[in-house]
């Protein structure tokens, strides 16, 4: 069965399981993290397990890897989450949400995906920021790490969105204090260096409107690790999982 097939066929069963739920989106299931809420879906019971982190922006979610998943062979377990007021996850009670508390949600996820083995991490742009920070202080829990155009953190989010201040970010409703999460992932990675240091890392970089700065960036993301590798999505521009699903499906399959 192809992935593309099994994936609508879950859907399917989703939605019907939901027939009573209203205005509920059919996927996946509204679940506690640390102390706040958010929606997750975990798919496939066997192999090595690959937990997606999206993006930010108004319109961030999880659905932004609907091709990869489509493009991934079925001998994974993949788990997708939408954050705390982003996608369809509903908004966290609080502000200020900072990187240590991305941190224990994604934590829920990981441990969702696979309790006892360490999983893969895939992070495109912003996710890059949880991803690093949980990498650097969970390095047993993680076997290998996929960045889509992520955001270095030496470069930093306002440079890498090209914005002046922390009000102009878009972020849903996410409620994250930005400027924490920049100084933690950024001294998590510096301190953490060593949970780098032979971690198989394959960094995706985007292949048109690519700065200098952005490309410097990315080969820096590549060099945290001895076995890091950078590679160029042809063709496609920063949203690389809608661009070039493939090449984050062959990045994820090679490194599980």
């Amino acid at each position: 069965m192809s992935g593309r097939v099994r994936r609508t066929m879950l859907a399917a069963t989703l939605a019907a399981l939901c027939g009573a739920c209203g205005s509920e989106p059919a996927w996946g299931s509204v679940q506690d993290a640390a102390g706040q809420r958010q929606r997750v879906l975990c798919a496939g019971s066997t192999g090595p397990a690959v937990v997606l982190v999206h993006g930010i922006g108004d319109k961030a979610g999880s659905a932004s890897f609907a091709e990869v998943l489509d493009a991934l062979p079925d001998d994974r377990r993949v788990c997708r989450y939408d954050r705390p007021g982003a996608g369809d996850s509903p908004a966290p009670s609080r502000d200020g949400r900072d990187a240590g508390q991305l941190d224990a949600e994604l934590d829920t996820v990981v441990r969702a995906a696979d309790d006892q083995h360490p999983v893969v991490l895939v992070g495109h742009s912003f996710g890059s920021y949880p991803v690093l920070y949980y990498t650097a202080r969970h390095r047993d829990r993680v076997g290998g790490v996929v960045l889509a155009d992520g955001v270095d953190p030496g470069l930093g989010l306002l440079a890498a969105l090209g914005v002046p201040s922390w009000s102009d970010v878009a972020m849903a409703k996410e409620r994250l204090d930005l400027a924490a999460v920049q100084a933690q992932t950024a001294t998590a990675v510096t301190e953490g260096r060593e949970a780098f240091r032979d971690l198989p890392l394959t960094v995706i970089r985007r292949d048109r409107n690519a700065t200098a700065a952005w490309l410097s960036a990315q080969q820096h993301l590549a060099g945290l690790s001895t076995r890091g590798q950078l590679t160029v999505a042809a063709g496609a521009g920063h949203q690389i999982p809608q661009d070039e699903p493939a090449a984050v499906a062959d990045a994820i399959t090679r490194l599980s």
